[in-house]
C-alpha cells in the first residue's frame, strides 16, 4: 500500500512537470485553436538555454530565469509569424496547423542537435537543496514540490485573466468567431500574437523549473509534445482546470503503470489513459462539445 500511495504522490509531482507544458499548449489553443506541435520543442530549447545560464556562464536564477523566458518567447513570436499567421483568416484546417507547426518544430530540433550534438543529458543545478523530503512513507524532493507549486500557480492566475479581464475575454471571443471579434474592433493577428507570447511565457517558466528534474537534452521536445497533447486531450482542449487535471491524471497513470509493469512502457501507460478517458468522455474530463451552424 505504501508503494502506491508513493507512485500516486509521485505521479503527482510528476504530472506537475507535464502540466506547466500543458498550460503551454492550452493558452495557444484557447486563442487560436491551433494546437502548437512545436510547444515541446520550445520547452526543450528552454532547457537547453537553462543548462547554458547556469552552469556554462553561472549567471544568477534570476537573470537565467529571464533569459530563458525571453528566448523562448522570441522563438514563440517567429513561429506565429511564419507557421501560422499566414494562414489566419484563409480556412487552413486542422491538419494544416498541425503540418505548419510540426515543420517549425522539427526545424528546432534539427538546429538544436547541430548545435548540442551528441552529448549526454547534462544536469541542471537547483536553487532548492537534493535532499528528498519525506513525509511518513511518501518521498518526493523540492524541485517536483516547486514545479507542483508553479502549476497551480499559473492556472489560478489564468483562469483569472480569461475570466476577469477584457484581453482574456478578447482571446476567447477572437477563437469562437473572427468576424465578430473584427466587428468589435479585435484584431484577430494581435490576439494570436499575444497567445504565442503568453505560450512562450509559460513555456519559458516551464523550461526552466523543469530542467533539473528533467537534464538538458536535445531529446525532450517529441515525448513533450505527446505529452502536452494527452494532458490536453485527456482534461479537455480549450479548459485550464482540463489541461491542469489530464497532466495530473497523466503522471498518476504512468507512475502507477510503473508500479506494476514495465517502467519502459510509459508511453503506453499515456495512450491508455487517453483511450480510456475519451471513450468515456469523448471531449475530455472538462470539455465540452460545441454545437456549430451549418
Amino acid at each position: 500500500m505504501s508503494l502506491l500511495l508513493n507512485a500516486i504522490v509521485t505521479g503527482i509531482a510528476i504530472g506537475a512537470v507535464y502540466g506547466l507544458i500543458a498550460m503551454a499548449y492550452s493558452v495557444v489553443f484557447v486563442a487560436t485553436r491551433v494546437f502548437n506541435l512545436a510547444q515541446g520543442d520550445l520547452v526543450m530549447v528552454g532547457v537547453l538555454v537553462s543548462f547554458w545560464a547556469i552552469e556554462i556562464r553561472h549567471w544568477p536564477q534570476v537573470v537565467a530565469l529571464l533569459v530563458v523566458i525571453g528566448v523562448v518567447c522570441a522563438l514563440s513570436l517567429v513561429e506565429e509569424r511564419i507557421a501560422v499567421r499566414p494562414f489566419l483568416g484563409r480556412g487552413v484546417d486542422d491538419i494544416g496547423w498541425f503540418i505548419s507547426t510540426l515543420a517549425f518544430g522539427l526545424v528546432i530540433a534539427t538546429i538544436a542537435t547541430n548545435l548540442y550534438g551528441n552529448r549526454p543529458p547534462l544536469p541542471v543545478a537547483s536553487p532548492l537543496t537534493k535532499d528528498a523530503i519525506r513525509i511518513g512513507s511518501v518521498t518526493t524532493t523540492p524541485q517536483l514540490l516547486l514545479a507542483f507549486a508553479t502549476l497551480v500557480l499559473v492556472t489560478v492566475l489564468l483562469e483569472l485573466f480569461y475570466r476577469r479581464t477584457w484581453l482574456g475575454h478578447a482571446l476567447r471571443g477572437t477563437a469562437e468567431d473572427r468576424e465578430v471579434a473584427a466587428l468589435r474592433g479585435i484584431s484577430a493577428v494581435r490576439m494570436s500574437r499575444i497567445a504565442f507570447l503568453l505560450g512562450g511565457v509559460i513555456a519559458g517558466l516551464a523550461a526552466f523549473v523543469i530542467a533539473p528534474v528533467v537534464y538538458a537534452d536535445v531529446s525532450l521536445g517529441l515525448s513533450y509534445s505527446i505529452k502536452g497533447f494527452v494532458a490536453l486531450a485527456v482534461g479537455g482542449f480549450g479548459s485550464t482546470r482540463g489541461a491542469l487535471a489530464g497532466a495530473l491524471s497523466l503522471g498518476v497513470a504512468e507512475q502507477v503503470f510503473d508500479l506494476y509493469a514495465d517502467p519502459h512502457y510509459e508511453l503506453l501507460a499515456a495512450l491508455l489513459l487517453l483511450l480510456v478517458v475519451l471513450t468515456v468522455r469523448p471531449h475530455g474530463i472538462f470539455g465540452s462539445a460545441k454545437a456549430r451552424t451549418v
